[in-house]
């Protein structure tokens, strides 16, 4: 089994989409160099570092104004590696955007998540720091997940925009500006260019279809205002505390894309220990994000989330010999797992 168990796919990417997670802005340093082996990583642990300055879009966002006047001139055709001319040195007080393609779809709310492309500079010298025009992906990011600044400048454009923005030092990348360099710190304007490829409406829980033939002898799921909060284990039967595979049965069933193994999935989880113990959930502090099938996370997930339905809420119960085993001393939890989990997004 894997390594590791429930370790922020923030710290396993490569900086091309860390840069941009507000939690992965002041992590970046961390991103550059972790790997797949490191245990002690945890959701609440990497959302604990956000870095002030990479605020959540979704409560202090307003639409950056348009400068058409902004001194970043952009060539080549929209979809491909931009072609930048940056007028230097660049800086601006407050964010501001201009359109150098126009797009028709539909309008990118704070209620979105956005699928784009985009080319990172430093505006006191112009130079690329950052794109994902090479990336095998492209980036995904609810909007209240990004970074101030490029959420400023997104909210209010449109599907097929090729916009440039310019983030001004207070809804930027704070202190880890310089991950990009040396040469920039916290008071530093960066420049984004961005194609904005799609938007759609975050999911923010699973809202499927209610599973009705659930086994009575499973741990049942707890919810406070509609949100899981924990496990009544009191009907749980002896084969179930043991399992000798994991279970992984629908509470909801959701009717968005089936989960493939290698892709990247948006999830709310609680988990516990077979007496029903919570010693983590994701809901305080936001949704977790990994590769899924690949090794990243702990064998039960790998086995119960793949070829389950974006919208789902899943009942995962897992052997020890599928989780983190019976060994007390490294802090983790022991034995039989539980977890329920929603699955938000897969791409």
């Amino acid at each position: 089994m894997a390594e590791i168990a429930v370790v922020p796919e923030r710290f396993l990417v490569s900086r091309r989409r860390a840069a941009l997670s507000v939690a992965a802005a002041a992590a970046l340093a961390l991103t550059l160099g972790s790997c797949a082996s490191e245990p002690d990583q945890t959701p609440q642990e990497s959302a604990s570092s956000a870095s002030s300055s990479a605020t959540s879009a979704a409560t202090e966002v307003t639409a950056a104004p348009v400068d058409d006047s902004l001194a970043v001139t952009v060539s080549g055709a929209a979809g491909a590696a931009p072609e930048t001319q940056i007028t230097t040195p660049l800086s601006v007080e407050k964010t501001v955007k201009k359109v150098v393609t126009a797009g028709t779809g539909p309008e990118v709310t704070l209620d979105d998540t956005v699928t784009f492309n985009y080319a990172l500079y430093g505006g006191s010298d112009g130079q690329q720091v950052d794109s994902s025009y090479d990336g095998p992906t492209r980036p995904r990011f609810a909007m209240s997940q990004i970074t101030r600044g490029i959420a400023s400048g997104f909210v209010g454009s449109k599907v097929g925009d090729r916009v440039v923005v310019a983030i001004s030092p207070t809804d930027g990348f704070g202190t880890s500006a310089t991950n990009f360099g040396e040469q920039y710190d916290a008071n530093t304007t960066f420049v984004l260019v961005a194609d904005i490829i799609a938007a759609e409406k975050t999911r923010t829980a699973a809202d499927g279809a209610p599973v009705t033939d659930v086994p009575a002898d499973l741990p049942k799921v707890t919810l406070t205002d509609d949100r899981p909060t924990g496990f009544d284990v009191s009907g749980i039967s002896e084969a179930v505390k043991a399992p000798a595979d994991t279970i992984a049965q629908d509470l909801l069933t959701g009717t968005g894309p089936v989960v493939a193994s290698g892709q990247t999935v948006v999830m709310q989880y609680v988990g516990a220990t077979i007496d029903g113990k919570v010693f983590e959930s994701s809901w305080e502090t936001q949704p977790f994000t990994t590769v899924i099938g690949a090794g990243r996370v702990i064998q039960g997930w790998d086995k119960g989330l793949v070829g389950k339905t974006v919208g789902s809420r899943v009942l995962l119960v897992i052997p020890a010999d599928q989780a983190y085993g019976t060994d007390a001393s490294s802090g983790r939890p022991t034995g039989t797992l539980i977890f329920v989990v929603d699955i938000l997004d897969a791409y």
